[in-house]
């Protein structure tokens, strides 16, 4: 399988294209995005706990006894908000690594309570209220939150980030476009307008994605195309074999508080941090989505590539279903993509399908634009699946119909063709591709 090298160009396939196929889910389609979207929380679950376990890039260390846990501001404001803030909020004061002392927990319990924090797909909101009632305030009751001084976790109209995080966004903040209005009315928002479902992973997607998109508490800057992207060190370095690498410290920009990517886009960053974040299922309409493949590995992100091929089987293969007329060329589209990045898997199935609908595939103009090597490979696997003199004669008449439209391997074709009939001269004498195989090796 020939891969995409760093000076080739994915082939630029938009979402939306003419030959896309509809985005209305049949019932294997809903069974694969349920499977999908469970290994992704499952994923980012994994992800975070280990970040807490490597302790990479703490900024904030709790006293329990004599035991020490090193955990991370963003993703305790994420999470636990009311936690945080009468924790790790009143004794901050923006401090790079601040230490509060809890004196009602034991050392088992608060661990346990830190990996359900950063690793439960579920809602937490009750479980935080019940912690913070038992160990945290005596009374028992909710006082009013103090005005802290929170520095950068604060939005551009100056309001803390609890105010986004807790009460005032609703549950559904990022789903089927529900935009908040002071973030996309801002110049500088990152949620893009077009029209697709923002569904995170799962809660904890939800809740990080929430941090994202409302700026709170980053520590660095990634700029694309001049743009600035607001993020978090631990979380890419969590998600991102790249960015844990980038930042671990043998980087130069391991010390940088802004650095900049090149090679990709705006809509590709916003795709890949959406993903980083939220585990998120779709892409916008905008997205070239070879790009965004090729994206995914070179950033080391597994699962966007999964999100990728998921998109593809779905929107441009309908999942190989029964062809739709002037739907085909999608398929071949897929095919051509596959190829270019190296998704053996993906190719296989395109392939399959190209040789079971044969007479249709080849009969697309499109086929005429598909790579000769790609064409070729078409062509021997439908040799070797033509099982009877019927399916040659179908065979033929295909190939004088695609001869109008592309004529580079018609020397091929008439040579294949004289040496299949000499061997199924009698159809009781079963066909042989060794003849054509060494004649094109």
């Amino acid at each position: 399988m020939a891969r995409c090298g760093e000076d080739s160009a994915a082939p630029v396939v938009i979402l939306g294209s003419s030959g896309v196929c509809s985005k209305g889910l049949p019932r294997k389609g809903l069974c694969e995005r349920r499977r999908l979207k469970e290994i992704l929380s499952e994923q980012l679950s994994q992800d975070l706990l280990r970040l807490l376990r490597e302790e990479i890039h703490t900024d904030v260390t709790f006293h329990i006894g004599c035991t020490l846990f090193k955990a991370h501001k963003a993703v305790l404001l994420a999470r636990v908000p009311d936690f945080y803030y009468y924790t790790v909020g009143k004794t901050s004061n923006n401090l790079t690594n601040c230490e509060p002392v809890l004196e009602n927990f034991e050392a088992s319990e608060f661990r346990t309570f830190l990996q359900t924090v950063y690793s439960s797909n579920r809602n937490i909101k009750n479980y935080e209220k019940e912690i913070l009632m038992k160990k945290i305030l005596e009374s028992g009751l909710l006082p009013k939150k103090p005005d802290l001084n929170l520095g950068k976790c604060t939005d551009n109209d100056g309001r803390s980030s609890i105010e986004f995080l807790g009460k005032k966004l609703p549950d559904c903040f990022l789903l089927k476009n529900e935009i908040s209005e002071n973030i996309s009315d801002r110049e500088d928002s990152l949620i893009s307008t077009n029209n697709y479902d923002l569904e995170p992973a799962s809660e904890l997607g939800e809740d990080l994605l929430k941090l994202y998109v409302n700026h709170c508490c980053p520590d660095i800057d990634i700029y694309v195309d001049g743009k600035s992207f607001k993020a978090h060190r631990a979380i890419l370095s969590a998600r991102s074999s790249y960015f844990a690498a980038m930042l671990s410290g043998c980087w130069a920009e391991s010390s940088q508080e802004c650095i900049t990517l090149k090679g990709i886009n705006q809509v590709e960053m916003n795709v890949m941090m959406y993903f980083i974040y939220g585990g998120t299922l779709d892409f916008p309409d905008k997205a070239n989505v070879g790009q965004v493949l090729n994206m995914a590995d070179m950033y080391g992100l597994e699962g966007l590539k999964e999100v990728t091929i998921y998109i593809l089987r779905r929107d441009y293969c309908n999942f190989f279903q029964k062809p739709i007329p002037r739907r085909l060329g999608s398929i071949l589209e897929c095919l051509v993509i596959a190829h270019s990045v190296g998704v053996e898997s993906l190719f296989a199935d395109c392939m399959k399908y190209i040789v079971k609908h044969f007479a249709r595939c080849w009969s697309e103009r499109s086929f005429a634009n598909v790579p000769p090597e790609i064409q070729k490979h078409c062509l021997n696997m439908l040799i070797q699946s033509l099982v009877s003199i019927t399916q040659v004669t179908l065979f033929v008449f295909v190939i004088t119909k695609f001869i109008n439209s592309c004529t580079s391997i018609f020397n091929l074709l008439n040579r294949n063709i004289e040496l299949y009939y000499e061997s199924k001269i009698k159809e009781s004498v079963p066909f042989n591709p060794e003849p054509i195989q060494k004649a094109y090796p």
